[in-house]
């Protein structure tokens, strides 16, 4: 739980009841009317301060650890990788101020995908409120890895400062005013807000350069070795050859297909016909292939000569995966953050496979240059 807990209040009821019961004993004695009559007000002083002052109660800092965002964010907001980011009180702690009014943040949950999702929600609630946004440093070391030059700070900006835990809600919903501070859920996907600013999000996730490097390598690479027709040159130099990144997500998102929305993964058919719909819009194409199963790919998708798949057998690194996706043109996926961000970040038309309450069906709602496809 992210707020204090409030007085045992069964504890207490229990203890009155105990008292009462105990007074009964006291009814002989010459004092029992008085001693029964302090323990009733005792008992509906202690229910009163229960339920109209649940929060003044004793001390928080003895009732919880936290007494900073430093504390926050290692007891509530990061999951066991936070052990590996320690709290550095050193110069690098400037404490530059504490933030004024409220702020927005999130507890961190899942992998890539799911982190950028976090990440930008907390970018675009910030936007939308006017609050000061921070993410945890689980979530920002790992995306400082892979993207160029990220704009919201971490909390080792602001982990000295105090908190007031009591003027935290979970939701923008539930946001009243400015003083009181957002903490998302983990896996918060606010795309409705995100992609008010699709652009501004996209140069926010700029790769390092070597991840450029490497992305355009390998798009070099799939066009010597697995596209048998020479592309004509323009006048600018540069080809005519049409890239679209596919990505292929299996593994262990086939339980959790089937867990989640009773569904049986995308069939190879899928990929075929959305290739064939891009093949009908552009005469030189070049499919390139991403996927957790590689081996599934090579079985079921490499028959055509224009279909690279960049690993054979074990799957790229995920930070290079995207940067794959994000440098081809246009985008075919099933399911899953890293494929949505994949095409997002891309920017051209996507083919997504058709799931009516995923993640990716309220994305393709909000884009124009979206298909889904059964």
């Amino acid at each position: 739980m992210i707020f204090s807990g409030i007085p045992k209040v069964y504890t207490m009821r229990r203890q009155c009841l105990l008292l009462l019961l105990h007074s009964t004993t006291l009814r002989r004695s010459r004092f029992s009317s008085i001693a029964l009559t302090t323990i009733l007000a005792l008992c509906v002083i202690s229910f009163v301060h229960v339920f109209l002052f649940p929060l003044y109660d004793v001390d928080q800092s003895k009732k919880s650890p936290t007494k900073n965002f430093y504390d926050f964010e290692q007891s509530q907001l990061c999951l066991n990788s936070v052990n590996n980011v320690k709290h550095r009180r050193t110069s690098s702690w400037k404490r530059l101020r504490c933030p004024r009014y409220g702020i927005v943040t999130i507890m961190q949950g899942g992998r890539l995908g799911n982190q950028m999702w976090e990440y930008a929600s907390v970018w675009a609630l910030a936007r939308r409120t006017g609050l000061e946004p921070y993410v945890p440093r689980c979530i920002h070391v790992k995306l400082e890895q892979i993207f160029e030059q990220l704009s919201v700070p971490n909390y080792e900006e602001i982990g000295d400062c105090p908190i007031d835990l009591a003027r935290f809600v979970r939701s923008v919903d539930a946001w009243n005013y400015t003083n009181q501070s957002i903490v998302l859920p983990r896996y918060s996907t606010h795309p409705d807000v995100v992609l008010t600013w699709v652009q501004d999000i996209i140069q926010e996730f700029t790769f390092k350069r070597r991840f450029q490097v490497k992305s355009q390598n390998v798009l070099r690479l799939a066009a010597a070795t697995s596209y048998t027709k020479k592309p004509k040159a323009s006048s600018s130099g540069t080809t005519d050859l049409v890239y679209v990144g596919i990505h292929v997500r299996r593994t262990d998102y086939i339980g959790y297909l089937w867990r989640k929305h009773a569904a049986r993964p995308a069939s190879p058919a899928f990929f075929h016909t959305a290739m064939d719909i891009f093949e009908g819009r552009y005469e030189r194409v070049l499919f390139v292939v991403v996927s957790d199963d590689p081996a599934w790919c090579h079985d079921n998708l490499n028959m055509r000569p224009n279909v690279f798949v960049s690993s054979r057998t074990i799957p790229n690194a995920p930070a290079l995966d995207l940067a794959i996706l994000a440098s081809c043109n246009h985008s075919i996926f099933d399911y899953g953050t890293f494929g949505i961000w994949g095409a997002i970040l891309a920017g051209g038309d996507t083919i997504y496979f058709n799931l009516t309450k995923h993640s990716s069906a309220r994305v393709g709602r909000l884009l124009s240059n979206w298909t889904p496809l059964n």
